[in-house]
């Protein structure tokens, strides 16, 4: 509406056109089929903003595509800031932490003189360039790296220096691999640093990194302007929230009848659902890779093909149903480095024309529903942590799982403690440089989901959810999760996950 001069008095009166009476009408009649329309955003890899931090000023800034040129061939210089960034992040992060935090000297600790009582006790971080001619044991932060083959160092900003491993023990979950960012306590023996003891960096909660970083800065999605939009998106979420839940799966085969089959019924059981589930699948879409088969390409276009033949025999979720594609490391496209490209148009035609809310995105991919953050990505993680860890995950007699979910209890604590989704060496998981923000956990999000070939897992951790779906083609195993159920009693909003199977 535009702005009238009032009669002579030089007043402000607000003009009322009719399109500001539609917008409020429209506004009034909104169903909640309209508000999880638009709570839903997704946003791939190659379009995500970059949180940046700059050490110095202790500023943080969001970079979008716009603001800074980004490309998938690299220079060198590029490398060395994505490294230097990921320890920027992680450091402000253990500086914040009471433990290495310098405690000021109070009234009530008897003066300059006095000491500190012992649960104060507070530790220096010391830089590695520091180290040399210093004695006695001290606690460093960073990353260790191969500068020869087999030999390990651990370099932060200021230098590196060879470490000895031999007599180490691992104080936290998780698994330590090259290029992991580590807390070490050590002391220096003829130019070695020998660890005493070592461990992930100490996580930060959502909720705790959000206020050190502002909305603006945190706004990846660029859907909220104002505190004041950030409450109403809450109340909305409050009102119709509950209604959204995701369908996931992983290695959905079409080139196996029976997974098509149980894919009829998977339809079959939600087609009268209201409003229906967001279905996520992750590839791989085939058991083996196609590309370079006799006619590969014509039969990959012809599974999608089915699919959408299939996806049309229920014609309430052909027409209305959300659909949203990871790929896997064997679908077709630019697979051997993360972030990966979506599965090229020229496969996908089919399904996309006959299923209008298709979206085939990157993998990793995030997703916006009301204020929650959801991050899914598709990789075999717990196997590729296992075969570069560098020393033997710690044990824990406390602790009632072994075995396989011991090993995904670490694999999930090493993601989430890096703020990071890949933590691996370079050489096995190649990352292009200038998206690597796109793997990046921090803040945490609110779930992680990861397709990995592993058994279904549920683990929440620093108020992060992190699940895998299993595996679809092996035992027609998928989760059912929602976001945002509330809880009756006190009215807080929590997550929820049905481990689901599509019987015989």
């Amino acid at each position: 509406g535009g702005r009238g001069g009032g009669g002579g008095g030089g007043g402000q009166q607000l003009v009322v056109t009719k399109s500001l009476l539609a917008d409020v009408v429209a506004d009034l009649s909104r169903d909640g089929g309209d508000v999880t329309e638009e709570a839903l955003q997704l946003l791939d890899a190659f379009s995500t903003p970059r949180l940046s931090y700059d050490s110095m000023r202790k500023q943080f800034a969001l970079l979008t595509d716009r603001t800074e040129q980004r490309s998938l061939h690299g220079e060198a210089i590029h490398k060395v800031e994505m490294f230097a960034q990921r320890y920027a992040l992680v450091q402000q992060r253990i500086l914040k932490q009471d433990l290495f935090r310098p405690k000021l000297v109070s009234a009530t600790s008897g003066g300059a003189g006095g000491k500190a009582a012992s649960s104060d006790a507070t530790h220096s971080l010391t830089p590695v360039e520091s180290l040399l001619g210093r004695t006695g044991v001290k606690f460093l932060l960073g990353m260790v790296v191969q500068v020869e083959e087999g030999r390990y160092y651990l370099e932060d900003h200021t230098a590196q220096v060879p470490l000895d491993l031999t007599q180490a023990s691992v104080l936290t979950d998780g698994f330590i691999t090259e290029n992991s960012i580590v807390l070490v306590e050590g002391e220096m023996v003829d130019g070695i640093l020998q660890v005493h003891r070592m461990g992930s960096p100490i996580i930060e909660t959502r909720q705790d990194a959000l206020n050190t970083i502002g909305l603006q800065n945190s706004d990846i999605f660029n859907s909220l302007s104002s505190l004041s939009e950030l409450e109403k998106l809450k109340e909305q979420e409050l009102e119709h929230g509950e209604e959204g839940m995701f369908v996931i799966l992983s290695d959905v085969h079409l080139d196996n009848p029976i997974v098509m089959e149980k894919l009829d019924k998977l339809f079959e059981g939600f087609q009268d659902m209201s409003p229906l589930p967001v279905f996520v699948f992750m590839g791989n879409f085939t058991s083996k890779p196609l590309s370079a088969a006799r006619d590969g390409t014509k039969i990959m276009i012809s599974y999608y093909e089915e699919l959408a033949n299939l996806i049309c025999k229920y014609p309430t979720i052909a027409t209305d149903g959300r659909f949203i594609f990871v790929p896997g490391p064997n679908d077709p496209g630019m697979s051997a480095m993360m972030p990966r490209p979506p599965i090229p148009n020229y496969f996908t035609g089919a399904l996309r024309n006959k299923v209008p809310h298709a979206v085939f995105t990157t993998n990793p991919c995030r997703i916006r529903y009301f204020s929650k953050e959801l991050v899914f990505c598709r990789q075999d993680i717990v196997s590729k942590l296992r075969r570069n860890c560098l020393l033997a995950p710690r044990e824990d007699n406390m602790n009632e799982r072994s075995g396989n979910q011991r090993m995904i209890q670490h694999a999930v604590k090493s993601m989430l403690d890096q703020g990071h989704l890949c933590p691996l060496p370079m050489p096995f998981n190649p990352i292009y440089w200038q998206y690597d923000h796109s793997l990046r956990l921090y803040p945490l999000p609110d779930a992680v989901v990861v397709g990995d070939r592993v058994e279904q897992y549920y683990e929440t951790y620093a108020d992060c959810d992190a699940l895998n779906p299993g595996s679809f083609s092996s035992d027609f195993n998928f989760v059912v999760y929602r976001p945002l159920c509330i809880d009756e009693s006190d009215g807080t909003t929590k997550s929820d996950l049905e481990f689901s199977q599509i019987e015989d």
